[in-house]
């Protein structure tokens, strides 16, 4: 038997590293798959509660604008292309990022992210991508759906670079929306629950069916800097509808970037001060 210093490293490069890792992620949604096809009313539920979601969203928005043409320089179908970008945006944090954020207090409390810590895959990794819940792609595809409608409603006609840009934009602030959520989860180390927290980014996820420029300078503020909501609604939007400059871009691009490397100094920090719950 071979001594274990001798053993040969799991990966012998950072890509093999890589691709471990996406099969990892490849086998959970498997699995979630497996599980949706086990409970398939879930499904529908999940449809029917879109579909009401739609309906509430555009009920403001339709009175609001049976009053007036345009507020804040947004008309009714700009805001009809945001509140689908607003969509997505859900389905696509309901689909990747919530689940896994109720886990961290059972994870923590419970001793259960002992096992994960052991693996032999990046522990980060893995808590913020074990569950997955395919039922969301309604929610991403109808967000879609609506938004496409708003761009047939406006006068504007968005070319391939304004799509291109929007796209950019609107996955830099999936990713920052992303990194703030999973940052409060992380209270989980210091905390007995985020429950709190989780309820609180819910209901301001809820914002984003508005242009920031509606509320007052500090939430503005709020929604751009601190808790990132703009750049994954009303900037994609603006960049659909009127386009967007390209230092916006590569800002928002950056400003991912940074966030995901204090996500990963928070975690280290938080690991550290984690004692196994089951010990």
């Amino acid at each position: 038997m071979h001594d274990i210093a001798t053993r040969e490293p799991l990966d012998h490069s950072r890509w093999d590293t890589v691709v471990r890792h996406a099969r990892l992620w490849r086998a959970c949604f498997a699995l979630a798959l497996v599980r949706e096809t086990q409970f398939r009313v879930n499904i529908l539920t999940t449809v029917v509660i879109g579909l009401v979601q739609i309906g509430i969203g555009l009920i403001p928005i339709l009175l609001l604008y049976s009053f007036t043409s345009e507020v804040r320089g947004w008309s009714q179908a700009d805001v009809i292309v945001l509140l689908g970008v607003q969509g997505t945006l859900s389905g696509l944090i309901g689909m990747f990022v919530i689940r896994n954020m109720w886990a961290m207090t059972d994870y923590v409390t419970k001793g259960e992210l002992d096992l994960l810590l052991i693996r032999p895959v990046n522990a980060q990794f893995h808590v913020a991508t074990r569950w997955i819940r395919p039922d969301q792609a309604f929610n991403v595809a109808t967000g879609l759906i609506v938004a496409a409608v708003g761009v047939a409603r406006g006068d504007a006609s968005p070319g391939a670079l304004d799509l291109v840009q929007a796209t950019i934009v609107f996955l830099a602030g999936f990713v920052l929306m992303t990194c703030a959520w999973t940052a409060l989860s992380y209270l989980a180390f210091w905390t007995d629950s985020v429950a709190t927290v989780i309820m609180f980014f819910g209901d301001v996820l809820q914002a984003g069916r508005y242009p920031v420029t509606f509320f007052p300078v500090a939430v503005r503020v709020l929604f751009t800097a601190l808790v990132p909501l703009a750049f994954a609604t009303t900037f994609p939007a603006q960049a659909i509808t009127g386009g967007v400059s390209w230092w916006l871009v590569a800002g928002s691009v950056a400003f991912a970037i940074v966030a995901v490397a204090l996500l990963r100094l928070l975690w280290n920090r938080a690991i550290r001060r984690y004692s196994s719950a089951s010990s």
